[in-house]
């Protein structure tokens, strides 16, 4: 089952924010398909300490995580669409959807502007495969038929990972880290594809900057 979950999730998670590696080693992938959401950044601890998080708030959002985890445990323990990567992640969405609304409701109007601001510092260039943020920068048909490119290549790149550490070619404590350089690389070609008016706003909806610890745990809420 672990290996299953962490198929599916690398699928998601080539879409997603370059802090990949420490969701990774966290756990529980907060994210989604088409790149992902803001809400897997409340893993990390100087998220939360940005966010300015209360007690209350986080005991809520710990009972979320748990709830979700669980869910997430009972559909690939069951077998869940048949180790099919595509269907598998189908068969998250609706679970990751309840969980992101789940947590919007526990964050304020501030803290869930403040959570994107964030998110999209944190991911740079690779946020542009979410189609919300598409749709914000005027994302046009060729730059999105090139991205779609960008992003078959890289899953076939992740899928070629995973299958040499299933063959024993690669150990499990290094795919983070390698992870993380593939969308280094990703993330150059995808600065390629973007126009400087596209970059320049995507750096706006970052907000104020965003001062990340230097070692910061994944884990729990």
């Amino acid at each position: 089952m672990k290996l299953k979950l962490i198929l599916v999730m690398v699928g998601v998670a080539a879409l997603t924010a370059a802090s990949f590696g420490q969701g990774f080693r966290g756990g529980m992938m907060m994210g989604g398909p088409g790149g992902g959401n803001p809400t897997m950044m409340l893993m990390r601890d100087d998220v939360k300490t940005d966010l300015k998080l209360t007690d209350d708030q986080k005991a809520k959002l710990q009972e979320i995580q748990d709830s979700t985890r669980q869910q997430m445990t009972d559909l690939f323990s069951g077998g869940g669409a048949g180790g099919d990567r595509d269907a598998m992640r189908k068969a998250m969405e609706p679970i990751m959807k309840k969980a992101t609304e789940d947590i919007n409701k526990v964050l304020t109007a501030d803290q869930q502007k403040r959570l994107k601001e964030i998110w999209i510092q944190v991911s740079g260039s690779m946020v542009v495969m979410n189609a919300d943020i598409k749709k914000d920068l005027g994302i046009t048909d060729d730059q999105k038929t090139k991205l779609d490119e960008l992003n078959k290549r890289q899953q076939a790149a992740n899928q070629s990972i995973m299958q040499k550490m299933r063959d024993g070619e690669i150990q499990r404590e290094d795919l983070a880290d390698i992870f993380k350089k593939n969308q280094k690389v990703m993330s150059d070609e995808i600065g390629k594809i973007l126009t400087q008016e596209q970059k320049d706003k995507l750096k706006a909806m970052g907000g104020k900057p965003f001062v990340a610890a230097e070692q910061t745990q994944g884990g729990s809420f």
